[in-house]
């Protein structure tokens, strides 16, 4: 029964915080402004990384957006690039002061630093782990993002041991290349292809702690570094023959050009709708401004569905438990025909036997009850690191939580149940040896 109760619990809770985690996939960010579309696609490619970016707004907005009454801070991302599976998401270091995830709580690095230096990057826990990368790696990004992550390590492998640095102009071989802007915002070139910046490679200054989001799944560079990753491209490819190192790039103008998103903080919570109609209706380009709360809570209506799937299964948990500890007890029943007996001659009536049984059930159900809740709660505390970065789930280690209560009723109520036949029959045994001859 304790086995039972804890897997009980664990589904239950499972249930719960996956859907806590995913409203909280953001947190502190009051708008999410991006071209004009619908406020679902804006969140999955900004918060989840989802999808590919489809147009870009111009530098300029943000500029407009920042000086808004309301609009306490704007962080802006451009999208577009990727390493080995990986999103790059072009930033400023502010992205790492006022981005929150969970219950707000603030980016934190597990080690090094954000950048500073145009061709520095910050790498996420996941990807970390993943490509075995620290502090010092050197790293070369790529054109577009390739769908499958394992064929583009391999893709990425193989254009390494070739020496070309991926400069061929791979629209040819995609057959469809993306359009390029300068500030990143092309979609990946053909069916998953990419193209190496393998002339400016970057230094991994920073490691950021696990976060259980899409922010652990990136790498994260500045605006200035994305437009001179892309300086001499046309059409979504390198310019054959052209080469310019990181020295050579002094000489451009890199302050950037276009940008995918905005992540905008406000003064005041009660100036949200106010605030959005005006970028929506007032700005220097067609933009959507969409509250991530509202926008996610929208998307959990689509997919949803697993989570009456949990429920499910945490029910079937519970009478299987229950059916097991009646069982249990019938079969005892047979066992205690001579304590009945030694009962009835001590003096006691049916009904007390009967009782008697009920209040075993009830016993053993807050025993099953007390043990399951202590070990479910131990075990979670001591992975709650690893299910964070394993998994991406953000589970509370609370031995007792407050919507737990119908279900430690629905455990009490299934007991009594089952323990109805088992008291019956001791009732009928007890009042059969009462009327026996002495």
């Amino acid at each position: 029964m304790s086995l039972s109760c804890a897997l009980l619990f664990f589904i239950e809770r499972l249930r719960v915080d996956m859907k806590t985690s995913f409203a909280q996939s953001i947190s502190g960010t009051d708008l999410l402004v991006g071209p004009k579309g619908h406020p679902a696609q804006l969140v999955l490619s900004t918060v989840f990384h989802l999808g590919e970016p489809r147009d870009a707004l111009p530098f300029s907005t943000l500029q407009w957006l920042s000086e808004l009454p309301a609009v306490a801070w704007a962080v802006p991302i451009s999208l577009g690039d990727s390493h080995q599976g990986f999103r790059v998401i072009g930033t400023q270091t502010g992205f790492f002061d006022h981005i929150r995830t969970g219950e707000s709580e603030a980016l934190a690095f597990a080690q090094g630093r954000a950048f500073s230096q145009r061709f520095e990057a910050v790498i996420g826990a996941t990807v970390a782990k993943q490509l075995g990368y620290g502090l010092g790696a050197s790293i070369v990004l790529e054109h577009g993002f390739a769908s499958d992550p394992v064929a583009a390590r391999g893709t990425s492998d193989r254009r390494g041991q070739a020496g070309g640095g991926g400069q061929a102009n791979v629209g040819s071989q995609a057959g469809v290349a993306g359009q390029a802007g300068m500030g990143g915002q092309a979609a990946a070139i053909g069916f998953g292809a990419t193209a190496d910046h393998a002339d400016k490679p970057f230094a991994v200054v920073g490691l950021l702690a696990p976060t259980g989001t899409a922010i652990d799944r990136s790498l994260f560079v500045s605006l200035e570094a994305i437009e001179a990753l892309h300086v001499g491209w046309q059409a979504g490819a390198p310019m054959p023959g052209l080469k310019l190192t990181a020295e050579m790039l002094r000489k451009f103008d890199l302050s950037p050009k276009q940008i995918s998103a905005v992540f905008v903080g406000l003064k005041q919570r009660s100036l949200l709708f106010r605030t959005q109609r005006q970028i929506e209706s007032g700005g220097p380009a067609a933009m959507t401004a969409a509250a991530p709360a509202l926008a996610l809570a929208d998307l959990w209506q689509l997919i949803g569905k697993a989570e009456s799937a949990f429920s499910l299964l945490a029910a079937v948990m519970l009478v299987v438990a229950m059916l097991g500890m009646g069982a249990s007890l019938l079969a005892s029943m047979r066992e205690r025909e001579r304590e009945l007996a030694l009962l009835r001659v001590i003096g006691a009536r049916p009904w007390q036997i009967s009782l008697l049984v009920l209040t075993e059930a009830l016993l053993a159900a807050s025993l099953a009850l007390l043990i399951a809740l202590l070990a479910l709660s131990a075990l979670l505390f001591a992975f709650h690191d690893a299910l964070l970065s394993e998994a991406g789930l953000r589970m509370s280690a609370q031995w007792f939580r407050e919507d737990e209560w119908p279900l430690i009723g629905a455990v009490y109520a299934c007991a009594l149940v089952v323990s109805v036949l088992p008291a019956w029959r001791a009732y009928r045994l007890s009042l059969q040896q009462g009327m026996m001859v002495r």
